[in-house]
């Protein structure tokens, strides 16, 4: 069994592992493996609710709240609406069998986490359509002088690809998304650390 980085860690700094410790490890690699089967569409979230739940019947209800914490990990603004709605169905499906848990107060952060996003998505696909429509224009201002040269060697200018790709080495572009996404991102970081707080309660 390969260890994780800080149980080896810990295994040089104080020793073996106590039975305990290496109980959960164990849980820990069996967790991750029944969260990749999700992640990797071979369990529906009904299934890893069953799947989880079995866990909980087993005595083993501490490893819900580190399937959420997994599951968190694993959110980002680059993620895809599916994959979103997949990993906010796993959170809820683990919140549900918690004794303790709170549902409604769960699906309202995970609500801002998708109200971040589409703003995200929102603001920087109208600042690329704003810096390609200048592009465009000095683009097919070039494409007009060239025209002639290019008929007259029976070649064609492909306009649309070259704005395309203009745009995303235009220094406008760049700067614009290296500033949002670290700006997104450090909001981003800021709800999952609010779920985290929940998930703490």
């Amino acid at each position: 069994m390969e260890l994780s980085p800080l149980a080896k860690e810990k295994l040089a700094s104080i020793g073996e592992l106590t039975d305990e410790e290496k109980a959960r490890l164990k849980y820990s690699e069996q967790l991750t493996s029944l969260l990749a089967e999700y992640f990797t569409n071979e369990l529906s979230p009904d299934e890893l609710w069953k799947e989880l739940k079995k866990l909980k019947d087993e005595g083993r209800g501490f490893l819900l709240k580190d399937a959420q914490l997994k599951i968190l990990d694993v959110i980002r603004l680059s993620s895809s609406d599916v994959d979103i709605n997949k990993l906010h169905r796993g959170l809820l499906a683990a919140e549900t069998l918690k004794d303790d848990g709170d549902y409604g107060g769960l699906e309202h952060e995970l609500k801002s986490i998708e109200d971040l996003r589409r703003q995200y998505k929102e603001e920087r696909d109208k600042a690329y359509d704003k810096i390609k429509a200048d592009v465009e224009r000095q683009v097919r201002l070039a494409a007009q002088q060239l025209a002639g040269q290019a008929a007259s060697k029976g070649a064609a200018i492909d306009v649309q690809s070259s704005v395309e790709a203009t745009t995303k080495a235009s220094p406008e572009w760049k700067s614009f998304i290296s500033k949002h996404v670290s700006t997104y991102n450090q909001k981003l970081r800021g709800l999952i650390a609010r779920v985290r707080g929940k998930l703490d309660v």
